[in-house]
């Protein structure tokens, strides 16, 4: 298998994890504290992963401008928790996508590999 592909494949599996996660956290976590109306902060929460999800999901089929939606998404969510002044939380959830977005920019930039 030539290495464009595993790279290609690391990301999308990567992403599948990173997405059923995000969902998972979501639905478990997320909509019992909106319906209480507790739910203020995951609403701020939510714009930044959007991003990261809308990158994903382009990173199928355009996997340079996917890469690049993910690196942004990951750019915006470690923002985000420094802003907030966590930095483990900036890691835990800007690494992963940050490094699914590095795999598609290297899949689709052949001659980087």
């Amino acid at each position: 298998m030539q290495h464009h592909m595993i790279l290609n494949w690391t990301g999308r599996i990567s992403g599948i994890l990173i997405t059923a996660f995000f969902a998972a956290f979501f639905i478990g976590e997320g909509v019992p504290e909106i319906l209480n109306g507790k739910g203020k902060e995951l609403l701020e929460f939510i714009p930044f992963t959007l991003l990261s999800l809308t990158g994903f999901i382009v990173a199928w089929y355009s996997p340079l401008w996917g890469g690049r939606l993910l690196l942004a998404g990951a750019l915006l969510l470690v923002g985000y928790f420094i802003f907030q002044q966590d930095l483990i939380m900036a890691l835990i959830y800007g690494l992963p996508s940050g490094l699914t977005g590095l795999c598609f920019i290297a899949a689709a930039n052949k001659e980087l590999i």
